[in-house]
């Protein structure tokens, strides 16, 4: 696959993800569930996230998510037939830290801050975005702006964290999409109880689960079917320390990656 398609194919892949960060379709279906009252909690506490219907976990999910400041995202995503995992920690400010493997066309390391960009491709990934480099380039890290070509396209993964909890239950144009939605069986994610919401349409089923207990974050999303996705979301509110590699570690990207 020649690069630009490669990238292009990341691009669509991003926009995948906004759409799994939506509960369910856009049509006007609405929640099936009731609220279910809590027998132990007193009449001026607050219910339990579970006690509530699927619109309003989602309500109070959006609510704590979007206030993050940090999250570790870790992925394991279909789009288009191609095949991404990794996992990538980032901030509000743009610090990130992260790794990607692209499929079979190999992986890269990536290291953003400060507006600038650090990206470590393995042999397999020099083949693809820069062959004629590749020799040259072993070991070393691809730096540039962070506005700068190509480089900007591959540094979408540091972005989709902190986005997926902004965006989640939300169409494209930010109007709610939780029509549809219904309370589904509690799970754990990592070492956390999570309340589950579930939709199904077009022989697709998705999955958002929220941390039953403190601040209601987004844990986990994903979507079953012909190409199953997963995005995991920790480490909220921790510090991404970002460490820019030693000058002899370091090309200039502008002079390989070019449009």
């Amino acid at each position: 696959m020649h690069a630009p398609r490669l990238l292009a194919a990341t691009l669509v892949c991003s926009a995948a993800l906004v759409g799994l960060t939506a509960c369910g379709p856009t049509d006007a279906k609405k929640s099936t569930d009731a609220a279910a009252p809590s027998a132990s909690a007193a009449p001026s506490k607050a219910p339990a996230l579970g006690d509530l219907t699927a619109a309003e976990i989602i309500k109070k999910g959006q609510e704590a998510s979007a206030k993050a400041t940090s999250v570790k995202l870790t992925f394991d995503l279909t789009s288009e037939g191609l095949h991404l995992t990794g996992t990538v920690a980032q901030d509000a400010t743009g610090n990130c830290v992260g790794q990607v493997t692209y499929g079979d066309k190999g992986a890269f390391e990536l290291l953003r801050t400060g507006g600038k960009i650090w990206l470590k491709p393995d042999a397999k990934f020099w083949q693809v975005i820069a062959p004629e480099a590749a020799k040259a380039g072993a070991g070393k890290y691809l730096a540039g702006d962070a506005n700068g070509p190509r480089l900007k396209d591959l540094a979408t993964f540091c972005d989709l964290g902190l986005e997926s909890l902004k965006k989640v239950g939300k169409n494209d144009d930010g109007t709610d999409d939780t029509a549809g939605a219904v309370k589904g069986a509690p799970k754990q994610v990592g070492s956390l109880k999570a309340v589950v919401v579930t939709d199904a349409a077009d022989g697709e089923k998705s999955e958002v689960a929220f941390a039953a207990e403190g601040e209601p974050y987004l844990l986990q999303l994903s979507i079953s079917g012909k190409e199953p996705s997963t995005m995991t979301f920790s480490d909220f509110q921790q510090p991404v320390a970002v460490t820019a590699p030693a000058a002899a570690q370091v090309i200039d990207a502008a002079k390989y990656l070019k449009g």
